[in-house]
């Protein structure tokens, strides 16, 4: 079943914040330490629910999440 267009700007929303973090990353090397990540990605998911974003809010809630796990 595919996506709903709402699911899929929610999914855009969350993939744009992580691509804008990537691409910091790579132009600045070492911008972000790794521990950092996951406070950003919840700092990002505040503010996308604070829009009312909460479908993105909680993928990036979720990825912050999976980023812990890794370390």
């Amino acid at each position: 079943m595919a996506p709903s267009t709402e699911d899929a700007e929610q999914i855009a929303i969350a993939a744009r914040i992580v691509l804008g973090l990537l691409r910091l990353q790579t132009q600045t090397q070492g911008t972000v330490p790794m521990e950092d990540l996951p406070g950003f990605l919840l700092m990002a998911a505040d503010e996308r629910d604070r829009q009312g974003d909460f479908g993105a809010g909680r993928m990036l809630n979720d990825w912050a999440d999976m980023l812990r796990d890794w370390e």
